[in-house]
């Protein structure tokens, strides 16, 4: 009893002592006020379950070891493909003390910002829909210097000088700064990259030096540019424009020319759209030739498209577009661009311009250092009226705007490229920001276009020096998105394996449920799938058993006689190995007959 008693003061002061501490390091929390509960710990595993409706797969042998591995240098840089049947792969790159692995779907990748005087140990195992992994193929390389013969053309950038990128050559053409582009960091560091956020609108890198045609023996010119897009179901845009436009759409502008290129085709004006090999991942160097007798479109050193198409311009503004995939997301690395000409003209940095707070500030200052520019403005609207001619609005005084191209017919729901001569005092900057405030006005005042994009050419003045507070910020360095779950998709199937249509069971029995992981890119590791029905977990399936899983297919049975007649709700949830990732959620609805 005198033991318990002890024991009691002994608790009892502790009580006091953490009531104490509790009341000093909280003065205003009453002390008897609990404290809150730290948060829940994030799933990261998943725990086998079987509801007694469900039948799940079991994991079968291990997957066999990739084949054919081949690993391909560049500057700075490693290519890496493989053969193999496999949902996912885990490849990792050694060095001395340098690690670096990376989850795929696919059976490429590529291994950026490496030292060229560095051999580097690549190796790729297989990984099946349960976490289970090959043996390892293996192969040893040192990135190359040496790159593809770039003596036809007069300007190339590599994106490795001081300034990236250089604003005197390139200009970003995007719709409300849904984009950017700067300097990669890491592994991009010493590559240009464009990230956007612009849903399925596309982005344009423009070329300030212009694409000047001269027939040498029978050639009129050429661009080039080496990137690793188009994504899987992204779009990468060659436009060459007789004109000043900068963004585009399909409203194309007389005399343009368009080649698109998608993962796996290309299409050229005036030729049915060809057939490529994807090669997802990989940095690829797309030339597009222009000769007296049509066009080519080269990749690597590969001819795979042609054309009888020949421009009746002699001079074009040279665009580099970029359509994102159904997410919107894009992030593009860009190696290289180069042109068969190079004559750019004098830059001065442009201000920061804005069309969405046009009101006159207290606060202006006339730009120095300049004798007027052009304002290139990308416009569109919904209206049906009248919008042409139209004009621009700066402090107060209107000027005329006209098409970017002769002959250029407004049409709604397009974007239209219109241009606007400023004289040196009316190029006023407003407000703390420095900014060029402009609206522009359509034919009938009360309604207006809505302005995408805006951009500032500026002749400089001789006499004068420009201010450096007149320019608009340069963007800080690109970061990669986070890696995260491949995407998944559901359905039913009958006892036969056929799809059931609109998911609407007819018979009463046995169905299946096949979920399947989307192919992609780098992606996060899956530690598991659970499924619910109507809130009420019915399976759990790890997906880790040597190592995390990326993607897979996984068939789990269900008595559909269990479940009352009507419509029924389905959930997987996918949880990632890692705790950064969140979890991806697929939902749909199923029914079962009466």
């Amino acid at each position: 009893m005198e033991r318990l008693r002890r024991a009691g003061y002994a608790l009892g002061g502790l009580t006091v002592v953490i009531g104490a501490v509790l009341v000093l390091r909280s003065p205003d929390k009453s002390p008897t006020e609990p404290e809150p509960l730290p948060p829940a710990p994030v799933q990261t595993t998943v725990k086998e379950y079987v509801d007694e409706v469900a039948l799940v797969p079991k994991p079968g042998g291990k997957p066999e070891k990739p084949a054919n591995l081949t690993v391909i240098p560049g500057p700075h840089r490693l290519q890496v493909t493989w053969t193999a049947k496999a949902p996912g792969y885990e490849v990792q790159l050694r060095a001395g003390d340098l690690i670096r692995t990376q989850l795929l779907a696919g059976n490429t990748i590529q291994f950026d910002g490496l030292d060229n005087n560095t051999e580097y140990q690549i190796g790729v195992r297989a990984v099946d829909s349960f976490g289970q992994q090959s043996e390892v193929s293996s192969a040893r390389q040192r990135p190359s210097a040496i790159r593809p013969d770039e003596s036809r053309y007069a300007l190339v950038d590599h994106f490795d000088g001081q300034v990236v990128p250089d604003p005197a050559r390139w200009r970003l053409a995007n719709n409300a700064a849904c984009a950017r582009m700067s300097r990669g960091v890491g592994d991009d560091s010493r590559r240009l990259v464009i990230s956007a956020a612009c849903g399925n609108e596309s982005v344009a890198l423009r070329s300030r030096t212009p694409l000047q045609l001269r027939d040498i023996d029978g050639e009129l010119g050429r661009v080039m540019i080496e990137t690793d897009y188009p994504a899987k179901t992204g779009t990468l845009m060659f436009d060459l424009v007789p004109g000043p436009a900068d963004l585009l759409d399909n409203n194309l502008p007389p005399g343009t020319l368009r080649v698109k290129v998608v993962s796996d085709s290309v299409t050229m004006p005036g030729a049915d759209a060809v057939k490529i090999p994807p090669k997802p991942g990989l940095s690829t160097r797309w030339e597009l030739v222009l000769r007296t007798d049509g066009l080519s479109l080269w990749r690597d050193g590969t001819k795979v498209a042609a054309s009888g198409f020949v421009p009746t311009w002699t001079t074009a503004t040279p665009l580099f577009g970029f359509v994102g995939p159904f997410n919107g997301l894009t992030y593009v690395g860009i190696d290289a661009i180069g042109l068969s000409s190079a004559q750019t003209p004098a830059f001065v940095a442009p201000p920061r311009i804005t069309s969405t707070n046009t009101g006159r500030s207290p606060r202006t200052e006339p730009m120095t250092g300049v004798l007027g520019g052009q304002l290139r403005m990308t416009v569109r609207t919904t209206h049906r009226e009248q919008m042409t001619p139209m004009s621009v609005t700066i402090n107060g005084r209107l000027f005329p705007a006209r098409p970017a191209v002769d002959g250029h017919e407004f049409e709604p729901s397009y974007r239209f490229p219109i241009v606007a001569d400023i004289p040196a005092d009316a190029l006023v900057l407003s407000g703390d920001r420095r900014e060029l405030r402009i609206s522009v006005q359509g034919a009938k005042p009360a309604i207006s276009p809505v302005v995408q994009h805006a951009e500032l050419e500026l002749i400089p003045d001789p006499a004068s020096k420009p201010s450096p507070e007149q320019a608009e910020p340069p963007p800080q360095p690109a970061v990669r998105p986070p890696v995260t779950l491949t995407s998944f998709d559901t359905r039913f199937l009958d006892a036969a394996g056929e799809k059931i249509e609109n998911n609407e069971v007819v018979s009463r029995g046995r169905i299946v449920l096949e979920v399947t992981g989307d192919e992609g890119a780098a992606q996060a590791g899956l530690a598991g799938i659970e499924v619910f029905i109507d809130n009420k977990r019915m399976a759990g399936i790890p997906t880790a058993v040597d190592g995390p899983a990326v993607a897979g297919r996984w068939l789990i049975a269900l008595n559909s006689g269990a479940f009352e007649p009507g419509p029924h709700i389905l959930e997987v949830k996918a949880v990632s190995t890692d705790p950064n990732v969140a979890p991806g959620f697929t939902n749909t609805t199923w029914s079962i007959p009466r």
